[in-house]
């Protein structure tokens, strides 16, 4: 009987995390680290040094505001010139598209 609760559990989480269509830390990441690098790039060209290095991102849930667009709540742990090193947690919002993950408004 322990063995069926046991193997029911496992199925029903991997059936859980099947279900989840937001995005990864790994993937949110990925559209915040390119949003940071064209910052960089704007403000290299005025001549300013503007780096933000992303330490990690943690997706905490997303919930979908409509197709295929999410709010996820995130902390991103991040440096940034003058502020210095700092956690943040704040909400944003994703699309998915046919290419990948991206700013949504």
């Amino acid at each position: 009987m322990k063995l069926s609760h046991g193997v029911l559990l496992g199925v029903s989480l991997v059936l859980l995390t099947a279900c989840s269509k937001g995005p990864s830390d790994s993937e949110v990441k990925a559209v915040l680290q390119a949003e940071v690098d064209k910052l960089a790039n704007l403000t290299s060209f005025a001549g300013l040094d503007m780096k933000v290095e992303l330490h990690k991102v943690t997706v905490h849930g997303c919930e979908e505001a409509r197709t295929d667009v999410y709010r996820c709540d995130v902390e991103v742990d991040s440096t940034a010139p003058i502020v210095g090193r700092s956690v943040e947690r704040t909400n944003i919002m994703l699309a998915k598209t046919d290419a990948g993950w991206i700013p949504a408004n």
